[in-house]
C-alpha cells in the first residue's frame, strides 16, 4: 500500500486475507521472537497491521497497543479479530504524531511495498518519542526468484537486499540494532494455486497485467520449471530489523 488510493484493492481482499495469509502468519510469529518482555514497553504503534496477524503478538507485551491499517475493511476485520487493540485507519507512509508519542513501533510485511524507504521510515522515527524502538518484518530479495527466472528482463516484486534495508534505517536516522534474515519454501498443489494465494495477499506480480495467453503461458512454465513431488514451489526470504531512534 503506498497511497489511500490503494486502500479500495485491500477492502476487497479483507473478507478472503486470512484465507490466503499463510507465508504472513508464519513471519509475523518468526518476528514476534524479538519483541520485548511482556510490560517493557508501555504503548506501541502497529502499522500496515492488516487483520492482525502480527497484532496477536503485540497485545501480550504492551498495555496499549493501536493497530493500524490503510485500509477501513482491514481494520474493521482487525478489531473484530483482536479487540484488545485500538484500531485505526492510518496511512502508514503519512502517519499523524500521536499523543503522547508511542515509545514502540511495529510492522510486519508491510515496508517491502514503500517506493521511498528512508522517507517513510524519516517520518515513523519522528512520531517516535525520544529512544524509542521499531521493530519491522520484511520480504527482500531474492523473494519469489522462480519468477524472475521465468522473466528475467522484468523486475516482478520489488525487493531490496538486506543490506539495502539496514542503510535505510540508518539514513533515517536509525541505529540498527539487530538484523537477520531467513529462506523459507512453500509449496502449493500447482502454480495457479499460488498466483490465487499471492493475488488473495495482494501480492501480485507486475506479469499478471500480461494478456490471458501469456499470463497461461507464464504458468505452464512455472510448473514445468518449479513443481514437483511437493507440488509447486515459492521461495521467501524475510528480514527482520530491529533497530532504536
Amino acid at each position: 500500500m503506498t497511497s489511500l488510493s490503494a486502500a479500495p484493492a485491500f477492502d476487497r481482499r479483507a473478507a478472503s486475507y486470512d484465507t490466503h495469509a499463510h507465508v504472513q502468519r508464519e513471519t509475523a510469529a518468526w518476528v514476534a521472537e524479538w519483541l520485548p518482555p511482556a510490560g517493557d514497553r508501555a504503548r506501541c504503534l502497529e502499522f500496515g497491521a492488516g487483520t492482525g496477524n502480527f497484532t496477536r503478538h503485540l497485545v501480550d507485551r504492551f498495555t496499549e497497543v493501536f493497530a493500524t491499517d490503510l485500509a477501513p475493511a482491514m481494520v474493521a476485520q482487525g478489531r473484530v479479530a483482536v479487540p484488545a487493540a485500538t484500531w485505526r485507519v492510518t496511512d502508514a507512509w503519512a502517519p499523524e504524531a500521536p499523543s503522547p508519542a508511542p515509545d514502540f513501533l511495529a510492522s510486519c510485511s508491510v515496508l517491502q511495498w514503500a517506493t521511498d524507504p528512508v522517507a517513510v521510515l524519516a517520518r515513523w522515527r519522528a512520531v517516535l518519542a525520544p529512544g524509542g524502538r521499531v521493530l519491522s518484518g520484511i520480504y527482500i530479495a531474492p523473494s519469489l526468484p522462480e519468477f524472475g527466472e521465468l522473466q528475467p528482463d522484468r523486475r516482478p516484486f520489488p525487493w531490496r537486499t538486506a543490506e539495502e534495508w539496514r542503510a535505510h534505517f540508518v539514513a533515517a536516522g536509525f541505529t540498527v540494532e539487530r538484523l537477520e534474515s531467513r529462506t523459507r519454501a512453500y509449496f502449493y498443489p500447482d502454480a495457479r494455486a499460488l498466483l490465487r494465494q499471492l493475488h488473495g495477499t495482494g501480492t501480485t506480480p507486475s506479469e499478471a497485467r500480461l494478456g490471458p495467453g501469456a499470463m497461461k503461458e507464464l504458468i505452464r512454465r512455472y510448473d514445468a520449471c518449479f513443481t514437483g513431488p511437493e507440488g509447486a514451489r515459492a521461495t521467501w526470504t524475510t528480514c527482520r530489523v530491529a533497530a532504536r531512534a
